[in-house]
């Protein structure tokens, strides 16, 4: 089987892998029938890899939407409101909106919120940042077919050890 060529894109100061980048013009912007937050578009192939087998029937070619919001049990909108699947639709965790471990955040990679927090203490640095980037760098993500959002995890998991590496260090003393 041959694989097909991938490549890096810098996108944010983030490296994005080319099986993940952002939709082209995506149609408007939509907000979610159940919270109101603006929903981010996914493509449809990334549902088709997520829901429960008994409900891939219902997934049309176009025009979804990825609800990000914490509180929302909705994760997928059709961009006109009319069709939903909510959390327990999913075959997998939807990160972003777990309170309880684990709470994925690299889903090619299977790393967690967790599993960021126990390199921190058990390495003093991120060995797995490192290692996520290596694997991207080499073609081996699979971003839009295993994580919810279709994007890259690379954004969040920054964001994550950065969050980790502020706490690690406590609190200012204004010096």
């Amino acid at each position: 089987m041959k694989r097909r060529d991938m490549t890096i894109e810098q996108d944010k100061g983030c490296a994005i892998h080319a099986c993940c980048s952002p939709m082209a013009n995506p149609q408007k912007t939509a907000s979610c029938p159940a919270c109101g937050a603006v929903g981010e578009p996914v493509k449809s192939i990334t549902l088709r890899s997520l829901l429960q087998p008994h409900l891939l029937q219902q997934v049309q070619d176009e025009g979804y939407r990825f609800c990000a919001s914490p509180e929302c049990q909705l994760v997928y909108f059709s961009t006109d409101g009319a069709q939903t699947f909510s959390r327990g639709d999913l075959t997998l965790r939807v990160g972003v909106k777990e309170v309880g471990a684990p709470r994925p955040l690299c889903y090619c990679f299977d790393h967690s919120a967790e599993s960021l927090r126990e390199d921190w203490v058990l390495n003093g640095k991120s060995t797995i940042l490192e290692s996520i980037k290596a694997e991207v760098k080499a073609g081996n993500c699979r971003c839009e077919v295993t994580n919810p959002s279709g994007g890259c995890c690379l954004g969040d998991v920054i964001k994550k050890m950065k969050a980790i590496a502020a706490a690690e260090r406590g609190p200012s003393n204004g010096l």
